[in-house]
């Protein structure tokens, strides 16, 4: 097989991103990367030529506003200028990477992958008039490349111009913690779990409320909170616990002793009515419910496999039943159901041999 290139905006600790580095890796595949390396972390990873084109610029916040189109110019003229990309499967990741890679190919033969995250124009609240010029130019892009990939079918909007070009979803599912095996539910205890980059638009703040004023329940927070003042009352609570990032295995360990996982989006921002968070599928890999708002499409899904529970995205007394006294026993079972479905259709390398290995060649 060909090495494998991956581009994408930001550095190599992106999870999903890790995922299929690490599985390549493991193979014995000559992997690279090329990103953009916003908090400076300078992260490498043994196995994988990294190139951080770019550096700086942080996140949510208006240097982006610089710092995107900078990214962007200095990645088309890394790929213009570049020898041999023919020899690679070229993966690029989101608009933000894509376009680069498209304009440089109308110049120089560059064939290449567009797997999509997030979709750019919907991601923020751009005027309709700069929305529609984006997914324009994310038409073409998907017209020219050799694949798309998606990470949920609720994402697949628009299949080209060619309608023999084959969409591919890969959901955002983890490898399997427990290798097969059945978990132990006697670890678990009324403790709930919110994890990866935390914020108000992600329901940090609501959860927040719920642990105040709920002191008899357990609230784990795994990863980054982006908010100072939300991560000031977090760590004010005695019965919030927070965690920095760390490597997704140690992040697993902590949540087998959690009853489920928050995974909530605010539905004024387009792109959160389409998310197709990880989180759903870390529940299901663990074996422990998922609880997402009514405005999240992918909320039929779990209400479909009985996989989770839903709620109001604000706070009330629709998360009553989160602090019911029989709720740890009634997670079992959804849990159940959930590791279940994890196992017959959603484990991790399963669909990379099944559906990306054969794009590659």
């Amino acid at each position: 097989m060909k090495p494998i290139l991956y581009i994408k905006g930001s550095y190599l600790g992106d999870v999903r991103l890790r995922k299929f580095v690490d599985f390549f890796v493991k193979r014995g595949e000559n992997v690279c990367f090329w990103g953009w390396d916003r908090k400076r972390t300078g992260l490498k990873i043994a196995g994988v030529n990294v190139l951080y084109i770019l550096k700086g610029g942080g996140s949510a916040n208006k240097k982006l506003l610089l710092y995107y189109p900078l990214w962007m110019a200095v990645l088309f003229f890394k790929a213009l200028f570049a020898r041999g990309l023919q020899k690679y499967n070229i993966i690029v990741i989101n608009f933000d990477a894509a376009l680069p890679i498209y304009l440089a190919s109308r110049f120089k033969r560059i064939n290449f992958i567009y797997e999509i995250y997030d979709e750019f124009s919907i991601s923020y609240n751009f005027p309709l008039w700069l929305k529609r010029i984006f997914i324009f130019l994310d038409h073409k892009i998907i017209d020219n490349a050799e694949y798309v990939i998606h990470v949920d079918n609720n994402r697949i909007n628009y299949r080209g111009k060619d309608n023999k070009k084959k969409v591919v979803v890969i959901e955002n599912t983890p490898y399997d913690f427990f290798n097969g095996q059945e978990r132990d539910y006697s670890l678990i205890t009324h403790t709930f779990a919110v994890s990866g980059l935390m914020n108000s638009i992600r329901g940090l703040e609501q959860i927040i409320s719920f642990a105040q004023k709920n002191p008899e329940v357990q609230i784990l927070c795994i990863g980054g909170i982006d908010d100072v003042m939300l991560k000031k009352k977090a760590e004010k609570l005695d019965n919030v616990k927070c965690y920095d990032f760390m490597p997704q295995e140690d992040a697993f360990k902590l949540m087998q002793s959690c009853c489920a996982i928050f995974s909530l989006y605010n539905p004024a921002l387009e792109i959160n009515r389409f998310a197709a968070s990880n989180k759903v599928y870390d529940a299901m890999m663990l074996g422990i419910p998922v609880i997402t708002n009514k405005d999240v499409i992918n909320s039929s899904f779990i209400i479909q496999h009985d996989i989770g529970y839903v709620v109001d995205y604000v706070y009330n007394s629709s998360w009553d039943i989160l602090t019911s006294s029989d709720f740890v026993e009634k997670s079992h079972y959804k849990g159940v159901n959930g590791r279940k479905l994890y196992l017959k259709q959603y484990c991790f390398d399963k669909l990379v041999f099944s559906r990306l290995i054969p794009m590659l060649h």
